[in-house]
């Protein structure tokens, strides 16, 4: 279980640098890419739309998935700040 949830967060993780650099390819490049199945990938899409509420969605202009506002994935844990109590 382990392994395949490291093997996920770190798909996930190059899965959102490239669609920051908007250079993701058509989905069967990207499943390529990530040497992944095309249903593996759209499963991760999936865990980025809707687990992760990332605003990804695919542009035909640029043939890449993109975000539709700034930003990035960030997993991982945060201290709080004992001074604001998050």
């Amino acid at each position: 279980m382990t392994k395949l949830f490291s093997k996920m967060i770190d798909r996930l993780q190059r899965l959102d640098q490239l669609i920051r650099m908007k250079a993701t390819g058509q989905p069967h490049e990207l499943a390529r890419r990530l040497k992944i199945s095309p249903s593996t990938l759209y499963g991760h899409l999936e865990v980025l739309k809707n687990v992760l509420k990332a605003p990804v969605k695919y542009c035909h202009t640029r043939r890449s998935y993109v975000y539709d506002e700034e930003g990035r994935l960030f997993l991982g844990f945060k201290k709080n700040d004992p001074f604001s109590g998050r």
